[in-house]
């Protein structure tokens, strides 16, 4: 449809920022942009939010950036009490032979080291019930509006700006004008698919079938307090999902691949779900059914003028290890504060292409880790392309079967302790001020934390003023940080004359002087980060490195603010 077709009501449908897809990152965007005072506007084609309980993992990096925007004691009131520990379980069916289990934070050694490298642990809270909160928060911010049942419909763009069209919820054709558009239009993505952007992937590895049901399944799961309950016979291989409230759980299994994932109806599930958990007799009540498909592609192209996609619009992977949704929170966490630069900061519009050169590269590596991880999930059964070989996996014969999988159980670990993935990402990119220091990398599991420009900064526990211990993660809000070492106090006078001739928000802080101690036995600040008794980090809003001076400079307002403004894109004149 053309844009002609459309009506622009008048000047307040005129915002400096319009989203598509009241999604978990349409939402977080907006909110972000709200706490910054930016006009905008949220449209959703759905009349509600979601019903059905997915993307319920949330990474502890994630629960950092809720952390920042108030919104983690939300998060953690309305989430599944859990003990630290978190459990995935792989048995014949759920009252049958008990193969293995994977787990994390089962001992206190390994709890006290995730609590060393991040004020926030894991959160289980589905998008059913986060939807709302996240929308409910956003009625604080007046610059905000939120359009539900408003379909986009067309999209055109200019030098000035880009305009919407869309279907109002009166079914009248609307206009909507925006200087920027974060498109968060989710797997399908229509707005890709209008800029004509292109994906690389891989093959769909299948239909998947995950179904809600309320069911009295707490004789067969005996205890067992397991996020996940793998499944593995000739009769159906997926995983139940036990929420915690009340009788609801979920099952998650693949479609056979000469099926139409419709022809999955509710008595049909109701009975795969029977036979999975080994309970002739079982009465499942099933509430919803969600299809979707089993594969993953990045997106080749994040930017087309002022339009950029974020989550699933830009990327989809499978969901062994939760990188989905993660993923696209971080990508908004990325873009956003840089749209804030733009609008509000005179930054140039280097800046926001920096947003594709380091956010693509993540999720390209993202895509690739969660393709490791299902293809080792075959080697305990899944996605098996002979279900029959699985028959005697029950019966006497099947001992060696089940070794061989019990084997293979310890491969899957990665799936659940990738905090070197989630804290470890580093970026590079116009963004960042490289220092020519060699490169600590994590692993897939294993966090090293670093101060190396482009890296998340590290996380320490502060002791201030008697209070509560900080994160040095609680300094932020939304600006630019300086982080001094304990002889680093000329750098707040830098900062002080940086902020006065660029007027970019930036705040300095002495790490290891009397207002920000560290407890006796904490790992010193400065030797995680890499820098000196004087030396300082400059930390961008979106928490990563920006710059790093591993000792005092000669003029630290002149090295800070040409940091500042390498970073901003100044030099080339917006």
């Amino acid at each position: 449809m053309s844009l002609r077709d459309f009506t622009l009501a008048s000047d307040t449908d005129a915002f400096e920022v319009v989203i598509i897809g009241a999604g978990p990152v349409g939402l977080i965007s907006a909110i972000q942009l709200g706490r910054a005072g930016i006009k905008t506007l949220l449209l959703e084609r759905r009349s509600n939010f979601s019903v059905h309980p997915k993307a319920s993992g949330i990474h502890a990096r994630t629960m950092e950036i809720y952390r920042e925007l108030a919104l983690a004691e939300l998060i953690r009131k309305n989430s599944v009490d859990w003990s630290g520990i978190f459990t995935i379980g792989w048995m014949t069916r759920l009252s049958g032979i008990e193969l293995g289990t994977i787990s994390i934070g089962a001992t206190e050694e390994e709890r006290n080291l995730f609590r060393s490298w991040s004020p926030e642990t894991m959160a289980f809270c589905s998008q059913d019930i986060y939807e709302p909160l996240f929308a409910k928060t956003i009625e604080q911010y007046p610059s905000v509006e939120l359009r539900l049942s408003s379909e986009v419909r067309a999209i055109e763009q200019d030098d000035g700006g880009v305009s919407i069209g869309y279907a109002s919820p009166q079914g009248v054709e609307m206009q909507a004008r925006g200087k920027y558009v974060i498109a968060a239009d989710g797997v399908r993505s229509p707005a890709r698919t209008r800029l004509g952007i292109s994906e690389t992937g891989i093959p769909s590895l299948g239909n998947s079938i995950n179904v809600v049901f309320e069911a009295d399944l707490e004789p067969y799961r005996a205890g067992r307090e397991y996020g996940l309950f793998w499944i593995v016979n000739g009769d159906t291989q997926g995983a139940f999902g036990w929420r915690r409230r009340g009788n609801l759980w979920s099952y998650n299994f693949e479609a056979a691949d000469d099926e139409d994932p419709a022809t999955y109806t509710r008595a049909r599930c109701a009975e795969i779900i029977k036979s999975a958990a080994g309970v002739p007799e079982l009465t499942p009540n099933v509430i919803s059914i969600l299809h979707w498909k089993h594969d993953q592609a990045v997106t080749d192209h994040w930017r087309v003028g002022r339009v950029f996609l974020a989550g699933d619009a830009s990327h989809r992977f499978p969901p062994h290890g939760g990188f989905g949704m993660n993923s696209g929170v971080q990508d908004s966490h990325n873009l956003v504060w840089k749209l804030i630069a733009r609008l509000r900061w005179g930054a140039g519009d280097g800046l926001l292409s920096s947003y594709e050169d380091e956010r693509k590269p993540v999720a390209e590596r993202n895509g690739e880790q969660m393709i490791l991880n299902t293809r080792r999930m075959a080697e305990t059964g899944f996605l098996s392309k002979n279900p029959q070989a699985l028959s005697v996996i029950e019966l006497p014969e099947g001992a060696p079967l089940r070794e061989k999988m019990k084997a293979a159980i310890p491969k899957q670990r990665e799936q659940i302790l990738s905090q070197g993935q989630q804290f470890g990402q580093i970026y590079s990119s116009s963004a960042i001020v490289d220092d020519g220091v060699p490169v600590v990398e994590s692993t897939v599991s294993t966090y090293r934390p670093t101060g190396t420009p482009g890296a998340r900064a590290p996380h320490v526990w502060l002791n201030v003023g008697g209070a509560r211990p900080l994160s040095t993660i609680d300094l932020y809000h939304g600006g630019f940080v300086l982080l001094a070492a304990h002889e680093g106090g000329a750098w707040t006078a830098a900062a002080s004359a940086v902020l006065k001739a660029i007027g970019a928000p930036l705040v300095a802080h002495q790490i290891g002087s009397a207002a920000y101690s560290q407890a006796p036995g904490d790992a010193r600040w400065e030797d995680l980060v890499g820098v000196g008794p004087t030396g300082s980090l400059l930390i961008r809003p979106d928490g990563h490195v920006g710059a790093r001076w591993q000792a005092l400079p000669r003029d630290p307002a002149a090295e800070l603010e040409f940091a500042v403004r390498e970073i901003l894109d100044l030099h080339a004149g917006g």
